[in-house]
């Protein structure tokens, strides 16, 4: 090799060297920013030319260093099952939140509760039954019969409330999915067209990954990434985005209970129902279309037999006017429940036509407070299925957190930044182009030598 071909080599040295150091500043300077893939120099040995040649022949020694580009380190399958574990981890959060809004909702156990009311308009006609000629115990029924229609009512409006919240938080989550995925398709077609012209795009890559997590995370999204750099990404089966074509999504239905309800997410263009792989969106659907509704239907059964029990009841007894009891409530649902006597003389608590005031069915009326089919019995199986449930999607919640604490700890000891490993890196390309320099010296002194003799 000759002096000057020497300056060839050790010009390539510090331009490696230099590009080493200058890729170790950028992966520092980002160590804190969200996303961000550590990025490596990627360098070969040069060698000399293999082609024969009649009048010369390469340098033994080989040609230097040559730096083919950088480098983003990723591990794809760990991206792909960390957007899976973030989608069914949104699930299990959005499920145990829906079910802990409900138990909020009936407020059980609590002196405020549904059970409580229930309680004490029972005991109430204890009371008459043990007085059924005064007119306080008679009013103070009443006064308990407005306070458990009161009670089913703001259960059912409570219950009404959250279903209308859910359906706004899907239509937003289903905006941010169509933003989400507008975004990763404009991001694909500039990664496209960079890694077309030899262009480096890797924080490009890095703000779009950051993207196809949170649609795995928002609608259960998986993204896959092709040979041109783009990534697709499905759910359910179906592209959401394809190169640099987003599908838009839509949320269909009544925008609340009252007007009809019913929640789904369809395609936009095709209005075919889209299968949502998990996430926040499934969470919240499966709120609309089955959780929700659901235990509001328990409830109204409840409602619906208590007005059924104490109306039959109240048929069977006389009034203080000695005719037969009217309906005591109005309504078959927990929203519609009313008290429909406003007349304390109107309690049927005789069980026998005046003269006789015997009680007789008021104590009948208390006794179905331990009726095995009543509405009492009925009303704790539904607290205690819905404790169950909420148990249960809390530890999924639990459990899947724990994954997702995991995966993220294994994507992220690979694509993170370690500022230990940084500074050796710094420390190795600094030594590196110290000693390209001195080659550099003592190639000039060399050919300065040289250059002497010749005189």
């Amino acid at each position: 090799m000759s002096d000057f071909a020497s300056l060839g080599l050790a010009a390539r040295a510090l331009q490696a060297a230099q590009r080493g150091l200058d890729l170790t500043g950028q992966n520092i300077s980002n160590v804190n920013t969200p996303g961000y893939s550590r990025q490596r120099l990627d360098q070969v040995a040069q060698g000399s030319s293999v082609v024969p040649s009649m009048w010369s022949a390469g340098p033994i020694t080989g040609d230097g260093v040559l730096v083919r580009g950088t480098q983003r380190v990723r591990d794809e399958f760990l991206e792909s099952h960390a957007q899976q574990v973030h989608g069914s981890q949104a699930l299990a959060a959005t499920t145990q939140s829906t079910l802990g809004s409900i138990e909020g909702a009936l407020g059980e156990p609590g002196s405020t509760g549904l059970q409580s009311q229930l309680s004490s308009f029972w005991n109430a006609w204890h009371d008459v039954a043990n007085d059924p000629t005064s007119t306080a115990p008679r009013a103070a029924l009443l006064a308990n019969a407005t306070q458990l229609a009161g009670a089913f009512g703001r259960v059912a409006g409570d219950l009404d409330q959250q279903w209308t919240d859910s359906r706004e938080q899907l239509t937003a989550t289903v905006a941010e999915v169509n933003q989400s995925a507008a975004d990763v398709a404009r991001l694909n077609d500039a990664i496209r067209s960079a890694t077309a012209s030899g262009v480096p795009a890797h924080e490009l890559s890095d703000q779009r990954d950051q993207l196809v997590l949170r649609l795995g995370e928002t609608a259960g999204a998986v993204g896959r990434l092709a040979d041109d750099g783009t990534v697709t990404v499905t759910i359910g089966g179906t592209a959401l985005v394809s190169g640099s074509h987003a599908s838009a999504l839509a949320v269909t239905g009544q925008a609340t209970r009252a007007a009809g309800g019913g929640a789904g997410v369809a395609w936009a263009a095709s209005g075919t129902p889209a299968s949502l792989g998990g996430g926040t969106a499934q969470g919240l659907l499966t709120a609309l279309t089955e959780t929700i509704p659901s235990y509001t239907d328990a409830l109204d059964a409840v409602a619906a037999s208590v007005a059924s029990t104490t109306n039959t009841q109240q048929a069977a007894g006389y009034d203080r006017a000695g005719a037969l009891g009217s309906p005591l409530f109005s309504g078959t649902t927990a929203g519609s429940l009313r008290v429909a006597v406003t007349d304390p003389a109107g309690i049927a608590a005789s069980s026998a036509p005046p003269p006789a005031y015997d009680g007789g069915n008021a104590s009948a009326m208390a006794a179905h407070l331990g009726d095995a089919t009543g509405p009492d019995a009925s009303y704790r199986s539904l607290v205690v299925q819905l404790g169950v449930q909420s148990q249960s999607a809390s530890r999924q919640a639990d459990v899947q957190g724990v994954v997702l604490r995991q995966v993220d700890t294994a994507r992220q000891g690979v694509s993170s930044v370690s500022l230990d490993e940084e500074m050796t890196n710094l420390m190795s390309y600094q030594h590196a182009y110290a000693a390209a320099a001195r080659f550099v010296t003592a190639v000039d002194d060399a050919l300065s030598t040289l250059m002497t003799m010749t005189h």
